[in-house]
């Protein structure tokens, strides 16, 4: 009765109770080796009779009567404890063999991560532990190092009983289940739950897994404890809906790990010569994202014959694509396609997907530039979190991976927005796009396709047109092109040499956004027949004037004419009439302001109209010209150089309101100038340079109520000689040839650059030390000192 549960038990891989073994062992000795063995071999000896067989053996028989007896009691003993009423239980898996990752690869980014995650779990304060990345570079791959799990709440619940030795009845609900969990778990003293590529939000204590290390009395128990590990793609899933503490991403592979995979996935025979093209090719077409560079590599490069990729696996695609369509605002799936609009490699400035988008309407409810930036910020943390965009070379950049790119254009022709290739027969592309009445259209022309534009673009639904040419080609734009897209909205030519605007161009009434970036233009006059036009963008071009027809526009909210060097002549009262403008940069470009209104140029009186103003770049080559009631209270954001004509070549600066003073003889008129103190006093980030007839430059510009946030570059020797700092966050010395100390006893010790955050100290030949003991004290919040190529510096910090 009780071997028969056991031998079930066992074929089941069900452990048995200790009890039961030590009963099932007992019973074994007293079978084999104890008391009843002892009976039978003395029964066999009373058998044998004495006197030749004519009497019975009495003693032999008395003794076994006694042994009998005492062996019928052990035995009766032994039925009385065997009535058990379960032998045995199922236990929890020891270790997951199972679940290792046959196909994880040691390359040094996968390792690094791999290292911090266990790590993190080595740290009893992180519960929730997340993984990120783009789809198909290895998050399930690497956390398969550990364990895997499934991400629906009641597959979970099965697992989770599965591993734990629970069995749920068939009509147990979800909330029973989880309180049955929860009340199992908390038994363990150690859990690492593994839930892999999550989507949505998941409620971690309805499932069953409790949220914290806590008792029923609500105290923290450190005897128990479970960690969880999350992978997703969405970084802010992880952090604000699961709360995760800390988490870790996963990049693409390095250009050499990804060569490395191909290697191993295809043989050996891809490093003979007759496979390196291809291989190369390969490896840069699957952009280093591992699952590409798997499948692609088995289905297609195995080909010796094959001499092109002819698309993309289908789990590659449905793999990035969920992302996209995972993504809850509809504003950043279209900023999404917009990007896949640019061409591939190209760096997505935030300003131009900022511009292109007002001009679509893309964003709602927004009714200002101001608020259209914020939500384009917002937009592109929302890719970069679901890993659909990276992280640009410049602050406002973004970037597209390749493979990301290829699928955003497929989703978007969808959507009837086309990128149209570099192919053999463009004017055969464009007709059969022509077909397919698109809304969006994107042409990248090279110098041997620039003159192949139809004489007519027939698109009577076309919103955008994007023409991307390189090293400025000549475009000859046929005087009809735009007759036939009446409805366009955006218009973006970028580094084209046009000889001049068709006259079909005032045909395009609706049109909101005009950017001609970097184009090489004649006469713009036609411009301003464009009525309803926002937004209109010189930037980088050659234009040399601004014509009286510009002041036509009077809906325009931004106007740019940064680094238009040409740039000699803007009629008067132009820019004053642009009443309505929110935004305008002129930065490193028109620096010839007249002095007197109704000279022969414009003059900086005319900016004291711009009451919506909140973005100003400007360059002004002589303090005295300032208007003395110049005042810009709603500015938010502004770079003014003030003193020279090159303006702000070269100058690099992550803040937001910077102020360049550059060859003032005399910097205190500053201060006799209301609003540009007021500016002053708001800047984030100051710069000095060349003011070789100062003789102290903070007694002159500091009126006692303190200094900006940062002060950097190249300010003369009296630097030495300034007071306190107790704001300054960043402090930038270079080529400071006689500076030999940038304190002295008289410093304010007890507030002297308590809020620096960053020094940059270079090429400042007689240097010896950056700070005193005394005020070492004080920089509670420096993180970061950058010296280079300072030869007589001694000590950081020393005795000055």
């Amino acid at each position: 009765m009780v071997q028969q549960p056991v031998n079930h038990a066992r074929l089941q891989g069900d452990e048995l109770y200790e009890g039961v073994t030590d009963w099932l062992h007992s019973v074994d000795e007293f079978i084999s080796e104890g008391v009843a063995k002892s009976i039978i071999d003395v029964e066999d000896r009373a058998k044998k009779s004495c006197f030749k067989g004519l009497c019975p053996n009495l003693i032999s028989r008395y003794k076994l009567s006694k042994q009998a007896a005492k062996a019928a009691e052990a035995a009766a003993s032994l039925v009385g404890k065997g009535n058990f009423s379960n032998v045995s239980y199922r236990p929890a898996p020891k270790r997951a063999e199972h679940m290792q990752a046959k196909d994880f690869e040691a390359f040094d980014s996968r390792m690094k991560v791999l290292q911090d995650v266990v790590e993190a779990l080595k740290d009893d304060k992180l519960k929730i532990i997340g993984v990120y990345g783009m789809g198909g570079v290895g998050k399930t791959t690497l956390v398969k190092q550990v364990a895997k799990q499934n991400p629906d709440p009641q597959k979970i619940q099965d697992k989770l009983a599965s591993d734990l030795g629970m069995k749920f009845d068939l009509n147990d609900s979800i909330h029973h289940r989880a309180s049955r969990l929860r009340e199992r778990l908390k038994q363990e003293k150690r859990v690492l739950i593994i839930l892999d590529n999550i989507w949505t939000k998941l409620e971690l204590d309805a499932v069953g897994i409790p949220s914290g290390d806590v008792d029923e009395k609500g105290r923290e128990d450190d005897q128990r404890r479970w960690t969880i590990i999350l992978t997703s793609r969405s970084r802010d899933l992880l952090h604000d809906d699961m709360k995760s503490q800390k988490n870790f991403s996963i990049e693409i592979l390095a250009d050499k790990e990804a060569l490395q995979l191909f290697e191993k996935i295809v043989g050996d025979s891809t490093k003979t010569s007759a496979f390196q093209p291809i291989t190369n090719e390969i490896v840069k077409r699957c952009g280093a994202l591992p699952v590409a560079v798997s499948t692609d590599a088995l289905n297609q490069l195995r080909n010796s014959n094959s001499r092109e990729i002819h698309g993309m696996d289908a789990n590659v695609y449905t793999s990035i694509e969920l992302s996209y369509k995972f993504l809850e605002s509809d504003e950043a799936k279209s900023l999404f396609l917009l990007c896949g609009l640019y061409g591939q490699g190209h760096s997505l400035e935030v300003p131009s997907l900022l511009r292109n988008g007002m001009g679509l309407g893309l964003f709602k409810n927004v009714y200002t530039l101001e608020a259209a930036r914020n939500r384009v910020d917002t937009l592109i943390d929302i890719l970069k979190s679901s890993c659909l965009l990276l992280d640009g070379d410049a602050e406002d950049e973004a970037k597209m991976h390749d493979i990301i790119h290829a699928i955003a254009v497929s989703i978007a022709s969808e959507k009837l927005m086309f990128n149209i290739p570099n192919v053999a027969d463009l004017k055969e592309e464009i007709e059969r796009t022509i077909e397919k009445e698109p809304t969006a259209i994107s042409l990248p022309l090279n110098k041997r396709k620039a003159s192949e534009l139809p004489e007519r673009l027939e698109c009577p639904k076309l919103k955008l047109l994007l023409l991307f040419t390189k090293f400025r080609s000549s475009l000859i734009i046929p005087d009809l092109f735009f007759e036939g897209m009446k409805q366009l909205k955006v218009l973006h030519f970028t580094n084209a040499r046009i000889p001049s605007l068709p006259s079909s161009l005032g045909c395009l009434f609706n049109v909101q956004t005009l950017c001609l970036d970097g184009c090489v233009l004649n006469e713009i006059a036609i411009i301003g027949q464009l009525k309803k036009l926002d937004i209109l963008s010189f930037r980088d071009s050659n234009i040399e004037q601004l014509p009286l027809e510009i002041g036509q526009l009077t809906r325009l909210r931004l106007l740019d004419l940064s680094n238009c060097w040409n740039l000699e002549v803007i009629a008067p009262n132009v820019i004053s009439k642009l009443s309505r403008l929110e935004e305008l940069y002129m930065d490193n470009s028109f620096s010839q302001w007249d002095k007197v209104e109704g000279g022969s140029n414009a003059s900086l009186t005319e900016l004291k109209g711009l009451s919506k103003l909140t973005t100003l770049e400007i360059d002004v080559p002589d303090a005295e010209i300032l208007p003395q009631d110049l005042v810009f209270v709603e500015l938010q954001r502004y770079r003014i150089c003030i003193g020279d004509k090159l303006g702000q070549r070269h100058v690099k600066s992550e803040t937001s309101r910077l102020m360049i003073l550059k060859r003032l003889g005399k910097v205190s008129i500053l201060l006799e100038n209301y609003g540009t103190k007021m500016l002053m006093k708001r800047t984030e980030d100051l710069c000095l340079r060349e003011l070789k007839g100062v003789q102290n430059v903070v007694h002159e510009l500091d009126d006692g109520e303190g200094f900006p946030q940062e002060f950097n570059d190249q300010v003369p020797k009296t630097y030495q000689e300034m007071c306190f700092f107790p704001w300054l966050e960043s402090l930038s010395l270079m080529f400071l040839t006689n500076l030999e100390t940038i304190c002295y006893s008289q410093l304010r010790e007890d507030q002297s650059f308590s809020n620096l955050r960053i020094i940059k100290v270079a090429f400042c030949g007689k240097l010896k030390h950056l700070f005193s003991f005394s005020v070492a004290k004080n920089l509670l919040r420096l993180h970061k000192v950058e010296v280079e190529d300072c030869r007589e510096m001694k000590m950081i910090i020393g005795k000055c």
